[in-house]
């Protein structure tokens, strides 16, 4: 890769980045374009996870659909046999066993935001999820997850996963609470989900109370977190300035759902205040959309119980007031949430599995869930993809850097959560608005550096996916005049997902090793300038790598003369020594890596085709039949005047004999195979040679000499 270059001009419209992004996307997930149908209202109802916070204390912020054929008796008596089945030691019976339909997939939430699976940076990265009480089925359920969706196993052995309560210890975990439990499991599957390679830490706090929270929280910056989502909150009280120290660690990612009861709690009673500690100026709040699909293209609206609202307690940082639209909220000087938003209606939410019952009877398992108790960890894990804060002491001000910048961030602008005249604290406005903030990101860009590097157009992968063939990079385009760049070789599968960082491959080009056979490769980069390292972009992947060993996988034409010309298709050609039509050693020129052109060698007979290079041989599956072909004189010398016996095909009574050049006293034609010629007088040693006039058509020649005694 390059180490230094001067300012680049921009050389996509924003119709060409998407329409590259979406190529990109189609590689990685094979995704397709029919529109996903949403759940309907008329047959699930959205149900809370968690009941409204008591006074310093915060209430989880998930939702899930429950059937609505579920009546209140069923529900009862499912808790009941859930229960028993706990008290007798047995694991309780998972209810559903297979997806909802309906629900966002991993790859759905990729596309829908144009999101690498993961980075060659964000192994370094490490998503903690803070939520109150005990999950005991968090590893195991994540386990189901990455198994339905095909993504990299999190788990405590490969050291992906870990579980510390809050004072940061394995052990004595807390409590199990049946609403906080599935909470757990939204958070944890929406980290893995969207950054496949971050590690995942579950922080479990011994309660709800915020002083085990940020307890919590201060547990997980301890252990290394370098993102930390928050899918809880509760009122905005007087407790709450010195509840917000925990809160404040500059330089870590820590993401707060802003709640799912609308403007100001509307719709959970009205407590006239925005959720803490999404009201903090230290956080980003994560706001909520609804999420829905056209063809290839998503669309994000606002959720209409997302929560926002302008602090009675908090100023609002520097960042946040100087955006031009900031005034439009009504929040005067005071902290407007919130800062970003991702999906989180339930009626556009995610699959999600928990096997642990809530206590209320809902179905285990496979379910649909919402919530920005869902919209939080996506963020938080998008940070993650990126690299993390970048050294930016309060993350969110990296946001708001990009607002209105249509490559990075996805403007909401309609929808509402409540009601607030004409002030957009409550609803959706171009630019900066309460529910959404600076709008939902596209791709990495929006988590760079203000003035970095962004990409403008992506890497790109060049040469022949073959073992022991050299692939060249080049670099893509970025706006901000990069001054110098760094690169990452990444294998990854078959569909150009699940990669891994190749050790030391971090120049121009990357030689193919036999390991590399059957994966694909691709090229990561970050631009980097005075103000920072801009977010990385990924290359296609490559075809499939495959091995240096020829094949031949067809070959036309399949008949012909000899002395004409056959091409011959497959893989590893390139290093090729000899080609053979049966036993006979065959001229040849290399075409490329995949093709080859040869000679119909004198002499041959019905047979495969076969080439050999320096790492092995491949043979044709179906045989080259000649059409007119000379296999064999008999005798193999004599005087003028005796009669030499030809043996071949595709002799005709036409046909004329010449030894040497010289036409042959007299022809004899015998059968298809077969000639009798008489030696002319004037003949010298050579070759002898067949000519039709008439189908088929051709002059051919013996492949060793005849000798005139």
């Amino acid at each position: 890769m390059r180490s230094a270059q001067a300012g680049r001009r921009l050389r996509l419209t924003t119709m060409q980045l998407a329409a590259a992004l979406a190529c990109v996307l189609a590689l990685l997930l094979g995704g397709s374009s029919v529109a996903l149908a949403s759940p309907s209202p008329s047959v699930y109802r959205a149900v809370r996870l968690c009941e409204t916070s008591r006074p310093g204390a915060a209430s989880c912020g998930g939702i899930r659909l429950v059937a609505r054929s579920l009546t209140g008796a069923a529900l009862k008596a499912d808790a009941a046999r859930q229960s028993q089945e706990a008290a007798s030691g047995a694991s309780p019976a998972v209810t559903n066993k297979s997806p909802l339909s309906g629900g966002l997939t991993p790859q759905n939430l990729h596309a829908a935001y144009a999101l690498p699976p993961e980075t060659f940076i964000s192994p370094a990265q490490t998503i903690a999820v803070v939520d109150a009480y005990n999950d005991p089925t968090a590893e195991a359920d994540l386990a189901v997850y990455d198994k339905q969706f095909g993504l990299p196993a999190c788990t405590t052995a490969n050291g992906c996963f870990r579980k510390i309560d809050q004072q940061g210890k394995t052990s004595p975990l807390p409590a199990t609470q049946g609403g906080w439990v599935t909470e757990i499991s939204l958070d944890v599957q929406m980290a893995h989900a969207i950054c496949q390679n971050c590690h995942v830490l579950l922080v479990e706090a011994n309660n709800e109370a915020f002083s085990s929270l940020g307890t919590a929280v201060n547990a997980a910056v301890s252990a290394g977190a370098t993102e930390i989502s928050n899918s809880y909150g509760g009122a905005e009280e007087s407790y709450v300035t010195e509840a917000n120290a925990a809160y404040n660690h500059a330089g870590i990612v820590i993401t707060v759902s802003t709640g799912d009861c609308g403007y100001l709690d509307e719709a959970c009673g009205s407590s006239g205040t925005p959720n803490f500690p999404a009201d903090s100026p230290d956080v980003v709040a994560v706001g909520g959309t609804a999420l829905s699909q056209s063809g290839e293209s998503w669309t994000s609206t606002v959720w209409e119980d997302g929560g926002s609202g302008c602090s009675n307690v908090f100023s609002a940082p520097l960042w946040q007031t100087e955006v031009e639209s900031f005034s439009a909220t009504g929040c005067a000087g005071k902290r407007s949430s919130a800062d970003v938003a991702a999906d989180a209606d339930p009626y556009t939410g995610v699959d999600v599995y928990d096997s642990t019952p809530s206590g209320q009877g809902y179905p285990t398992g496979w379910g649909i869930w919402g919530g920005t108790s869902a919209s939080s960890p996506i963020v938080a894990s998008e940070f993650g993809l990126a690299g993390g804060a970048h050294g930016v002491s309060y993350p969110a001000q990296t946001l708001y850097a990009h607002l209105g910048d249509g490559h990075a961030l996805t403007d909401v602008v309609s929808g509402h959560n409540g009601s607030c005249a004409s002030a957009t604290s409550c609803k959706a406005a171009a630019g900066f608005d309460g529910p959404t903030g600076v709008g939902s990101p596209l791709g990495l860009g929006a988590f760079a550096p203000a003035g970095s590097p962004i990409d403008t157009s992506l890497p790109t992968i060049s040469g022949t996916a073959e073992q022991a063939q050299t692939l060249s990079a080049s670099d893509g385009e970025w706006s901000a005049s990069p001054t110098s760049f760094s690169g990452q070789w990444l294998q990854c599968n078959a569909s150009g997902s699940s990669c891994s960082a190749i050790a030391k491959a971090t120049g121009a080009t990357y030689t193919l090793p036999a390991g590399a056979v059957g994966s694909t490769i691709r090229v990561q980069q970050i631009a980097k300038n005075g103000a920072g390292s801009g977010s990385p972009a990924l290359s296609a992947p490559t075809a499939t790598v495959i091995s240096d060993a020829p094949t031949i996988s067809s070959f036309t034409p399949s008949t012909g003369v000899t002395g004409s010309s056959v091409t011959i298709t497959g893989t590893a050609l390139t290093g090729a020594t000899k080609v053979h039509f049966g036993s006979l050693i065959a001229s040849f020129t290399v075409l490329s890596s995949t093709q080859i052109k040869a000679t119909v060698p004198d002499g041959a007979i019905a047979g495969d085709i076969t080439v050999n290079t320096p790492t092995g041989s491949g043979a044709s599956a179906t045989q080259f039949t000649p059409t007119l072909s000379l296999s064999s004189l008999s005798p193999a010398s004599a005087s003028s005047g005796q009669v030499v016996t030809i043996t071949g095909v595709g002799f005709n009574s036409g046909s004329t004999v010449s030894f040497d050049g010289t036409p042959a006293a007299s022809v004899t034609f015998v059968s298809a195979t077969k000639l009798k010629a008489t030696v002319p007088g004037e003949a010298g040693s050579g070759t002898v040679s067949v000519s039709n006039s008439s189908t088929p058509v051709g002059t051919v020649s013996s492949a060793k000499s005849f000798t005139v005694k």
